[in-house]
């Protein structure tokens, strides 16, 4: 009752600060109309792609089912080129851009931009000619945040860009956005071209622009196969496999969603020959040369897994869920990506009510080696 209550509350203050918005001039534009304002600006356009997923049933208790058949179906996307009236757009801090008096909106909502249209904060001005704007939402890690998300929804939009404008040289721009702060986000920009010192938090430059790079956002579980292609072509340089090996492997997660019986996992693991792999730290150089190396990839679900991007074709994931919490992403991928793939729930470590995004899980160790025993006993005993 008191959640309904704060939900009701929290659209109740929106939708009036939406209307107090309104009334000083300044509208929000859904996705439809920005895509409409852009039309002149626009520079590439990939339809929306649908993909039938099969049913999926539980690998260790096929009575029952993890995915019944489900429909993928990915959002139309876009690439636009901008350029405004001089003094008549700006990036605000959300990294939403105001445009001839209206909030665009690229990703999923602007309704966060209202507050810095009414109490702007105080931001150090930073002039460029070309401004690469890719994201309008603040890591939350709720909503948005981590390396799935800032994979398919930032560094796969860049990929896009940059393919659909080979003749912008990201060198000479500056990007700007509510940066996430790890070192795979500075990793990424600095290969896509980026100086530095032109890598911008819009909380705290205020940039000012001849030109503007925008590009929609795509379906959170189903990003675009194109946007996935692009990515995989702009990072698979990276990937080191001299020797072209290929090894079954396991991937630990040490926060949420972990295994809390991992060690005896682990020792049955290793009796059939698999690398384990800790959750630390690592280069993307790294991240995507473990996948592409292995030849089984098995482990609690988690953003390690975006990079069976990088996987051979006929790889193997299994993933592992805990009982209240399988969104089907990596499957879309894996079909997608010409991978096998399998699953199974796992049972809750105690009786205590979890948030079921951050649930751990405990591994029934003699059910899981019987069902690997039938997958690949032939190839690693």
């Amino acid at each position: 009752m008191i959640n309904h209550i704060l939900v009701n509350t929290k659209i109740a203050v929106r939708n009036a600060l939406i209307l107090l918005v309104r009334l000083v001039g300044i509208r929000l534009f859904n996705l439809n109309q920005t895509i409409t304002f852009l039309t002149d600006s626009q520079r590439a356009y990939e339809p929306e792609y649908q993909l039938s997923l099969p049913d999926v049933f539980d690998a260790i208790d096929p009575d029952k089912q993890v995915f019944k058949r489900p429909e993928a179906v990915t959002l139309p996307t876009y690439a636009w080129q901008y350029t405004p009236r001089p003094a008549s757009a700006a990036l605000l801090p959300s990294g939403c851009l105001f445009a001839e008096g209206q909030v665009l909106c690229t990703d999923y909502w602007n309704y966060q931009a209202i507050k810095h249209r009414l109490r702007p904060p105080k931001r150090q001005t930073v002039q460029t000619d070309l401004l690469v704007a890719p994201f309008s939402h603040q890591q939350d890690m709720i909503a948005f945040g981590g390396y799935y998300d800032y994979l398919f929804l930032i560094a796969a939009k860049l990929c896009r860009l940059q393919q659909a404008m080979p003749e912008v040289s990201f060198a000479d721009a500056a990007v700007a956005y509510p940066l996430f702060g790890t070192s795979y986000e500075q990793e990424f920009l600095t290969l896509m071209g980026f100086r530095p010192e032109r890598i911008l938090d819009s909380r705290q430059h205020d940039v000012t622009f001849t030109s503007c790079l925008l590009g929609s956002g795509g379906d959170w579980f189903y990003p675009s196969p194109a946007d996935i292609r692009a990515l995989q072509m702009r990072l698979t340089p990276l990937v080191h496999n001299p020797d072209k090996k290929r090894e079954p492997t396991y991937i630990s997660r040490a926060g949420r969603r972990r295994v809390v019986n991992e060690d005896a996992l682990v020792r049955m693991l290793e009796t059939y020959g698999f690398r384990i792999v800790e959750d630390k730290p690592r280069t993307l150089a790294e991240q995507l040369s473990i996948y592409n190396q292995a030849s089984f990839v098995i482990g609690p679900h988690g953003a390690s897994f975006s990079n069976i991007l990088w996987c051979e074709p006929g790889t193997h994931l299994f993933e592992l869920f805990a009982p209240d919490y399988a969104p089907p992403f990596f499957l879309y991928l894996a079909q997608l990506l010409g991978l096998r793939y399998s699953a199974a729930y796992q049972k809750r470590p105690d009786q205590n009510p979890v948030n079921a995004i951050e649930a751990n899980m405990r591994v029934s160790i003699p059910d899981l080696e019987r069902k690997l025993n039938q997958v690949f006993e032939s190839d690693f005993r």
